[in-house]
């Protein structure tokens, strides 16, 4: 348990006031308890995680009220997006490998670079592959089922035109 022995007194405008009241944090009832989460969390904003597991912790803590809102939502209108819910995860994991960054970074080390932007792509391509399995059916499971063989459609001429110049003789 952390000795809790510094006091502070704050005088918040009703605004302000009214927005803890109404905030909800992990274990917190009170609103000292608020402002000691809402400090806890600027610390953790404020210094990058050391870990991968930190990171993705993060990633996801940052997340949540969007994950939380599209499920309620989904909850409520009886509807289900796997696309949704797939590019919420990929966003996090994401956000995950630019938090571990400046831990993973520290000291220019060529191979850390190497292994960030493998990362980097990595979760990219996942995400691109997926993108074009959902695609290669009119119907994506989506509210609008029609919404990811549109986009893949619009990219086709780009897709087209890299399969052209991986199929070239190079000179030599």
């Amino acid at each position: 348990m952390v000795a809790l022995n510094t006091p502070l007194s704050v005088r918040l405008s009703e605004e302000d006031a009214l927005f803890l009241a109404g905030l909800e944090l992990e274990g917190a009832v009170t609103s000292s308890d608020k402002v000691r989460g809402l400090i806890r969390q600027a610390r953790q904003r404020a210094q990058a995680p050391a870990t991968w597991d930190a990171a993705l912790a993060a990633a996801h803590d940052i997340a949540a009220p969007a994950l939380k809102a599209l499920r309620a939502a989904e909850l409520a209108s009886d509807r289900h997006s796997t696309v949704a819910l797939a590019l919420t995860t990929a966003v996090e994991e994401m956000l995950a490998v630019l938090l571990a960054a400046p831990a993973e970074l520290a000291g220019g080390d060529p191979e850390r670079l190497a292994r960030h932007e493998a990362r980097l792509v990595d979760a990219a391509a996942r995400l691109t592959e997926q993108m074009l399995r959902w695609g290669v059916t009119t119907n994506a499971p989506a509210y609008d089922p029609t919404i990811v063989s549109r986009r893949v459609a619009a990219l086709g001429e780009l897709t087209r035109l890299i399969t052209a110049a991986a199929d070239r003789p190079t000179a030599a």
